[in-house]
C-alpha cells in the first residue's frame, strides 16, 4: 500500500466509517487492502468503535412530548419571570411609600430631635452639638 492509497484511505474512513458497504463502489477495492495489512486492521478497529458509538447515538427513538414539554418548561419560565416582575415592583412601591410617608413625617416641627435619636443615638449627637 503506498502512502498515497494510505492517506486516501484515512480520508475515507473517517468520512464513511469502518464499513465496507458505506465506502463508494470505486474505493471498496481501497478498503480490502487496508483490511489487508497490520496498520489498516487497527484503523479499521478504531473506526469501528467510532461507527459503533455513533450508530449508538442515532438509534435513540424521536420523543413526540418533547416540544410539548418544551413549550410546558417556556411557559412556566415566564410565569416565573411575571412573578419576579410584580414582586419587584410591589417592592419598590412600598420603598417609595415609606420615603414618602418618612419625609412627611420629618417635615413636621420638631421632629428631627425625636427622630435623630433614633436613627443615630441620642449620645452621639449631643456629641456633635
Amino acid at each position: 500500500m503506498t502512502a498515497t492509497e494510505h492517506h486516501r484511505a484515512r480520508e475515507l474512513l473517517a468520512a464513511y466509517g469502518a464499513g465496507r458497504h458505506r465506502w463508494p463502489e470505486a474505493e471498496r477495492g481501497l478498503h480490502d487492502m487496508l483490511a489487508a495489512c497490520p496498520e489498516g486492521k487497527v484503523l479499521l478497529a478504531e473506526a469501528t468503535a467510532l461507527d459503533t458509538c455513533l450508530d449508538g447515538l442515532l438509534t435513540r427513538a424521536a420523543d413526540p412530548l418533547r416540544p410539548a414539554r418544551i413549550l410546558k418548561a417556556a411557559r412556566a419560565e415566564a410565569r416565573r419571570r411575571n412573578i419576579v416582575r410584580w414582586v419587584s415592583l410591589a417592592y419598590a412601591a412600598s420603598m417609595a411609600l415609606g420615603l414618602s410617608v418618612g419625609y412627611g413625617l420629618s417635615a413636621e416641627p420638631g421632629a428631627e430631635e425625636s427622630y435623630g435619636g433614633l436613627l443615630i443615638g441620642s449620645t452621639v449627637i449631643e456629641e456633635f452639638l
